[in-house]
C-alpha cells in the first residue's frame, strides 16, 4: 500500500508512529469505514471553510454532524464551506477525493473537534485512494500542536432522536434552536405568508380540463410571457430533443407543435414558472442550479419508468414527469419564506453531505421539505397525484391513493443516487415497491442507462434555468 509522497514526507518528518491499512477507492466515508472494518467515529473527515481572512480546516469524526452555529461562535467568524470542485486545489499532491487532515502541510488554520481527545486509534486519508493512515489519538494530538480545539459537532443519535418527531426538542441544541423559525416549530399549518399561484401557472393548469384547442391556448399563454417564450424556444433547441437543425426553431408555435408537444411544454413551463416565483440562491446543494438539474433528471427518469410499467398499473407518464419535476418544490417555498434558515441549511448540507438530508433538515429547521411542498400543492389545488408524489417521495411504505407516482419518484431518485444526483442517501430499490409497480430491477437499471446515455443532452437542458 502506498500513500501520497507529499503526505509520507510530512509524516516521516514529524517522527510519529503511524501505520497504513487498505482503503476502498470509492464510496462514502461510512462505506469506507465499513469496508476497512473500523468504527465511523474513528475515521476522520475534513471540511474546508473560508471567510475574508483565510481558509480553515475543520476536523471531526466521520459519524458526526458539523454544527455551524457552534463553529462560528467558537471562532467568532462567519465562515462559508467550500463545495465541490472548490476543494480540489487545496490538496495538491493528493489523489482526487482524498483530504488528509494535515493543516500545517497544506498551509491552513485548523479547528479540531474535542471528541477526538478520547484515547483511541484514529484513521484518516493518506492522500492516496489505496490506503488510510492509522495513528493513536495521543500522537494525532501532537500532530495538531498548532491547531485550535473545541466542540462543534453532535452525534448522529441527536439527529435520529429528532427524525420522525413533529417538532424540534427544546433541550437538544440551544444553538440550533436559535436558528429554527418558531412558526416552523409549531407546525407548517402556522405559516400564513403563502405566495399566490402565478397567473401563468393558473392559466396553464386550466388547460388540463379543456382538451379542445389547448395547444393553441398554450401557445398564446407562452407567447404572452417573454421570459417563458424564450425558455420554450431554448428547450426546443436543446440537443436533448435531437432536432436536425435547431437554428430553424424560431417561434413558440413551432417549438410546441413540432418539437416539445403539449405535455412536455406544459410541464417544463410549470417548473420554470415556479422556479422563477420562488427566488433562491443559485449555488450549493440546495441552490437552484442543483435543484433544477436534479428535478429535470428525476422527471425524465420517472417518465421513462412509467412508460415500461404494465397496463394495469398505468400511471400517466406526463404526470410522472411532473411529479419528478416538482417533487422538491418544498425547498423553493422554504427559501421564499425563510431565506436565512435555508441559507443555513445549505451551509449544513455542504459540510455534512454524508448525512441523510431529512435528518439534517429536522435538525436545522424542525421539519422536512416534503411536508412543506405537499402543503403548497394542496393550497394551490394542484392535482392529487402531484401532491402524493411531493409528500411521500421518500417513504418506502406509502401505499395510499396515487402511491404509484410517489413510488416512481422514489425509485427514480434511488437510481439517480448511483449517478451522484439528488438527495437520496441510498441506491437500494425496495422489492415491495418494485413489485407493486410491476417493475423489476433490470428494467429499472435499463431505464437509468437510457437516461445516462443522454446525460450530455440532459445537462444542456438543465443549463436553461428558470429566470
Amino acid at each position: 500500500m502506498a500513500l501520497s509522497g507529499k503526505v509520507k514526507e510530512y509524516l516521516d518528518r514529524q517522527g510519529l508512529a503511524y501505520g497504513l491499512i487498505a482503503r476502498a477507492a470509492e464510496g462514502t466515508l461510512p462505506q469506507i469505514a465499513e469496508v476497512a472494518g473500523i468504527m465511523p467515529r474513528r475515521l476522520l473527515r475534513v471540511v474546508l471553510l473560508r471567510d475574508v481572512e483565510a481558509v480553515v480546516m475543520a476536523i471531526l469524526p466521520s459519524d458526526r454532524i458539523l454544527d455551524f452555529s457552534l463553529l462560528c461562535q467558537l471562532l467568532g467568524r462567519d465562515l462559508e464551506p467550500l463545495y465541490g470542485d472548490e476543494i480540489v486545489p487545496f490538496f495538491t499532491g493528493c489523489e482526487l477525493g482524498t483530504r488528509p487532515p494535515l493543516p500545517e502541510l497544506f498551509g491552513m488554520q485548523a479547528l479540531v473537534d474535542e471528541s477526538l481527545l478520547e484515547p483511541d486509534e484514529l484513521y484518516f486519508d493518506s492522500g492516496s485512494c489505496a490506503a488510510l493512515v492509522s495513528m493513536t489519538s495521543k500522537d494525532f494530538q501532537i500532530l495538531m500542536g498548532n491547531a485550535r480545539w473545541g466542540r462543534f459537532s453532535h452525534t448522529l443519535e441527536v439527529l435520529q432522536l429528532l427524525h420522525g418527531q413533529a417538532t424540534l426538542s427544546e433541550h437538544i441544541s440551544d444553538a440550533a434552536d436559535r436558528y429554527t423559525p418558531k412558526r416552523l416549530k409549531k407546525g407548517i399549518e402556522a405559516i400564513k405568508e403563502l405566495p399566490t399561484l402565478p397567473a401563468t401557472v393558473q392559466h396553464i393548469l386550466a388547460l388540463r380540463d379543456n382538451p379542445a384547442g389547448r395547444v393553441e391556448a398554450l401557445n398564446q399563454i407562452v407567447e404572452r410571457d417573454p421570459s417563458l417564450a424564450a425558455q420554450v424556444i431554448h428547450w426546443a433547441r436543446s440537443p436533448f430533443y435531437s432536432q436536425p437543425d435547431p437554428g430553424t426553431i424560431y417561434s413558440v408555435q413551432y417549438a410546441i407543435d413540432h418539437v416539445l408537444g403539449f405535455d412536455t411544454t406544459m410541464n417544463l413551463a410549470l417548473g420554470a414558472a415556479m422556479g422563477s416565483t420562488f427566488r433562491i440562491p443559485l449555488e450549493g446543494p440546495l441552490g437552484l442550479t442543483a435543484l433544477w438539474r436534479h428535478s429535470i433528471y428525476c422527471a425524465v427518469l420517472a417518465s421513462e419508468l412509467a412508460n415500461v410499467l404494465p397496463e394495469d398499473v398505468s400511471p400517466r407518464p406526463e404526470m410522472a414527469y411532473l411529479g419528478g419535476l416538482l417533487h422538491n418544490v418544498g425547498y423553493l417555498l422554504l427559501g421564499y419564506l425563510f431565506p436565512a434558515q435555508c441559507f443555513l441549511l445549505n451551509r449544513f448540507m455542504m459540510a455534512n453531505a454524508h448525512l441523510p438530508l431529512q435528518l439534517v433538515e429536522r435538525y436545522v429547521l424542525g421539519i422536512e421539505h416534503p411536508y412543506i411542498g405537499a402543503w403548497l400543492m394542496q393550497a394551490w389545488q394542484m392535482p392529487e397525484e402531484l401532491t402524493a408524489a411531493v409528500r411521500w417521495h421518500h417513504q418506502e411504505d406509502y401505499s395510499q391513493p396515487y402511491a404509484e407516482y410517489a413510488n416512481l419518484v422514489l425509485i427514480a431518485n434511488r437510481l439517480l443516487h448511483r449517478l451522484g444526483i439528488g438527495d437520496e442517501d441510498t441506491d437500494h430499490l425496495p422489492t415491495t415497491i418494485l413489485s407493486s409497480l410491476g417493475l423489476d430491477e433490470e428494467q429499472a437499471l435499463m431505464a437509468l442507462e437510457r437516461v445516462f446515455q443522454r446525460r450530455a443532452e440532459l445537462d444542456a437542458l438543465c443549463r436553461i434555468l428558470p429566470t
